[in-house]
């Protein structure tokens, strides 16, 4: 049987342990932290009772308290956050829109993440893991992308029809922005001049 000790130190602070009796001798299971306030020994023997319940399916004589909302931060180590309420958000708009019929959830990630960062396509496939824990292979831009010109109809047919259901304008006409297309050369002319590089690239 799991049991749990507290061990209090001069300082004030007290250490609490899951332990077992083998052999008539003490073992240490797990050293579940140390407290300095009444309140965060509470929160560590809730969590104590929580490992010995997990742990062996041991029974209780008394009310449990769970420790599903209890995070003891010595015991923690931060490795980054997820914008995922962002991507659920826009997510949603797309769904609102109509883009969703295009059915090509790669192409609808690569413009979510780039409202956030502008960047190369192939930088944004980095950026959807790093910002929405979002993977797609790069050979997988290759595979599709020539495909997508055949969405461009589409896609203006989806966003006119909105507008002109949900906003009083005559939408005749319609200008809309497309990624810079740009020539690396070391030789300008007339069409080719040096200008803003979107990559960083020196000159």
């Amino acid at each position: 049987m799991y049991k749990i000790r507290q061990i209090k130190y001069a300082a004030g602070s007290t250490s609490v342990q899951v332990y077992k009796i083998e052999n008539r001798k003490r073992v240490i299971i797990r050293h579940i932290g140390t407290a300095r306030t009444s309140t965060e020994l509470a929160d560590l023997l809730t969590l104590a009772n929580d490992f010995i319940k997990t742990t062996t399916r041991q029974l209780f004589l008394f009310n449990e308290v769970h420790a599903d909302n209890i995070i003891n931060i010595r015991q923690t180590d931060f490795i980054g956050v997820y914008y995922s309420f962002f991507h659920e958000l826009i997510s949603k708009l797309i769904v609102q829109i109509g883009f969703d019929k295009l059915k090509n959830s790669f192409l609808l990630d690569l413009a979510i993440v780039r409202i956030i960062e502008p960047a190369s396509k192939l930088r944004s496939i980095i950026l959807l893991e790093e910002y929405f824990g979002i993977k797609h292979r790069r050979q997988k831009y290759y595979d599709s992308a020539p495909a997508w010109l055949e969405l461009k109809s589409k896609t203006e047919s989806i966003a006119v029809k909105f507008a002109r259901e949900h906003y009083d304008f005559n939408y005749n006409l319609v200008f809309y922005d497309v990624t810079t297309l740009y020539f690396e050369t070391f030789e300008s002319d007339d069409l080719r001049k040096n200008g803003f590089s979107k990559d960083n690239k020196s000159q």
